[in-house]
């Protein structure tokens, strides 16, 4: 009897969806309490872009800025931590 109500506890959590696959456990960004991107974060969705190595040029700013190399040029990008929006200068 109790193997019957585990094996049906089992199913029914295979069934609802109580077990996720590898893609749909992965978070892509980590966010903190106040719902600010983490300077690590913003730094790796510039590296995300293509671009390495991404170095941090400030963090201390309301909007985060890094040094990112492609194909030997390097460019500044800039990272909102509120809004998560890219953009390259």
């Amino acid at each position: 009897m109790k193997t019957a109500v585990a094996l049906a506890a089992i199913a029914a959590l295979l069934a609802f969806g109580g077990t996720s696959t590898d893609a749909d456990a992965k978070v892509k960004y980590r966010v903190k309490d106040n719902w600010r991107l983490s300077c690590n974060t913003a730094r790796h969705k510039v590296r995300e872009k293509g671009y390495s190595p991404v170095r941090i040029k400030s963090c201390v700013t309301p909007v985060y800025s890094f040094y990112a190399m492609r194909k030997g040029r390097t460019y500044i990008f800039r990272v909102d931590p509120r809004t998560g929006f890219l953009w390259r200068e």
